[in-house]
């Protein structure tokens, strides 16, 4: 029974260093994604200002076609209603690309420092098992109270950087969706005014 859960115990190291690189790659693609989806904003809220509409949508097509796609169909709606919803739909998809494998980083930040405790609990049960057993000096139940200390410890590492990782990236899609919408709004106002 004490193989069993020594057994068990390192299963679930090996799992949570599978975890840890998930949860990196994860880190890895949202960092390309936001990196790739940079909004010069200040630049082109000018070139609204400037009323160099056309720039302003030619900038727009090259930074991002799916938006530049959107506000193409609603600078001929009249109705505001309309409008807000056609950006509405563009924004729900675009956050459901910005959210990709967020929900992973925070289940992992959850749910890892429960199974790096699991693996210590069971760790332990195999400390007490051996010096029940009487099988195995001061050094070898230290050993493996130390072997099981290591799997919280492990937990604890991938949780903290995925936590981190989760409300960073939550930031940046709000911070995202508000600029999306501030373009939005601005074109909307000085395409009218030119």
């Amino acid at each position: 029974m004490i193989l069993l859960f020594e057994w068990m115990a390192r299963l679930i190291l090996v799992g949570l260093i599978g975890l840890s690189i998930w949860s990196v790659q994860i880190m890895i693609e949202r960092r390309r994604f936001f990196l790739s989806n940079i909004l010069p904003i200040d630049n082109l809220l000018s070139l609204l200002k400037a009323g160099k509409t056309n720039e302003f949508e030619s900038e727009v097509k090259k930074l991002n076609g799916e938006l530049a796609e959107s506000l193409n169909e609603i600078k001929s709606m009249e109705d505001k209603g309309d409008r807000d919803q056609i950006f509405q739909i563009f924004l729900n998809r675009f956050n459901g690309h910005a959210q990709r494998g967020l929900p992973v980083l925070g289940t992992l930040g959850s749910t890892t420092p429960f199974i790096g405790l699991l693996g210590t609990v069971m760790g332990i049960i195999v400390s007490f098992g051996k010096l029940s057993e009487g099988g195995g000096g001061t050094n070898a139940v230290m050993f493996s109270l130390a072997e099981a200390l290591i799997l919280t410890a492990v937990g604890l590492i991938v949780a903290i950087p995925a936590v981190i990782a989760f409300n960073y990236f939550n930031r940046k899609v709000k911070g995202l969706s508000q600029q999306l919408v501030t373009l939005k709004d601005s074109y909307l106002i000085y395409r009218k005014e030119a």
